[in-house]
């Protein structure tokens, strides 16, 4: 599984992490995992959206030192929460299935 398959569109199969598969019951493990991966995808994209947002700022700065400063502080910030929002999936993963003994990795 590679990044791009990771961090995609959330469809509605993915909300339906609160109702167990048919044939197995739902595990305290799958609901707090299920929960903090849709935290993780919210947040990864309110990050991306602040990195947009910080890179249209600096863009158009158009000369003003401020804005050019704050807008490239601004993308600094969202690719170091980025990177904490990928360690914090990894992590999460990497406990899930120490946890359950099962991989998910795909």
């Amino acid at each position: 599984m590679n990044l791009i398959d990771t961090v995609r569109a959330a469809t509605s199969a993915d909300w339906n992490f609160l109702t167990p598969k048919s044939g197995s019951s739902a595990t305290w493990q799958g609901l707090v995992t299920g929960i903090i991966g849709v935290m993780l995808m919210f947040a990864g994209g309110l990050a991306v959206i602040y990195l947009i947002y910080s890179g249209i700022l600096y863009i158009t700065a158009a000369g003003n030192p401020d804005s050019a400063k704050k807008g490239q502080q601004g993308i600094i910030n969202a690719i170091i929460g980025i990177v904490i929002i990928v360690l914090a999936y990894v992590i999460l993963r990497a406990v899930s299935n120490l946890a359950t003994g099962v991989n998910t990795s795909g």
